[in-house]
């Protein structure tokens, strides 16, 4: 659902010339691709991961009675071995006193809830400052493949980490080099605006998929820190 989210694809020729506007200091394409982002991007991105989290809460609540049978189904099976012998002894309880059980799902619930919030709260911040700055979020890395063989890996020496620093550099001056290259492309003519349009949109759209490309990423890793 995140993943393949998606803005509107339809700046307005108004749009575009409202985002760059007047003013006592001359604003650039790049600014106005910001300004177009915060405003078509950030609240509906804002929005589906709180949709996100929602949904996993609500994952997370249906599953007490699952876990509750599950806990009883360990007595007297190959299984109980693997886990605590106060699971069964517990489960019973659950289910046989109502209290119990009331106050044992209640606290679940609010465990679930307060996690939601953290979860909530993280990314609300985090896509606040992204959409102030994408351009720091779109910084290159030089790590390394993750399917790497580990039983050969080793802590790199000195000259190892000195070469890493700057291929870091350069890899992270190409990429600005590259987003100053699509943004120099926009024509500053009037008698452009209509190309002008179309090539700030389509930096918007590939500005906003990197972005919504790392904060799937980073969902999907805290959705099994947080919950």
């Amino acid at each position: 659902f995140l993943r393949f989210s998606e803005i509107a694809d339809d700046a307005r020729k108004r749009d575009v010339i409202q985002a760059r506007g007047v003013s006592m200091t001359t604003l650039t394409w790049r600014d106005v691709v910001v300004k177009l982002l915060s405003n078509q991007a950030h609240l509906p991105l804002q929005r589906r991961v709180a949709y996100v989290g929602e949904r996993i809460r609500w994952f997370f609540e249906k599953q007490k009675e699952a876990i509750l049978n599950f806990m009883l189904s360990l007595e007297g099976t190959p299984a109980a071995n693997m886990f605590s012998p106060l699971y069964p002894r517990h489960a019973k309880l659950i289910q046989q006193n109502e209290m119990i059980k009331h106050l044992v799902y209640e606290t679940y619930d609010m465990a679930c809830q307060r996690q939601l919030k953290q979860f909530v709260d993280l990314f609300d911040d985090m896509l606040t400052s992204t959409f102030s700055n994408p351009w720091v979020f779109l910084k290159g890395t030089t790590a390394g493949d993750a399917d790497e063989d580990m039983e050969v890996w080793e802590l790199p020496n000195w000259e190892d980490t000195e070469n890493r620093i700057k291929e870091e550099l350069a890899c992270r001056c190409s990429t600005e080099g590259t987003i100053s290259r699509w943004l120099g492309e926009i024509p500053e003519e009037s008698s452009k605006i209509d190309e002008a349009v179309e090539r700030v949109q389509q930096h918007v759209l590939r500005t906003y998929s990197f972005i919504r490309s790392q904060v799937c990423d980073q969902v999907e890793l805290f959705a099994e820190s947080f919950f």
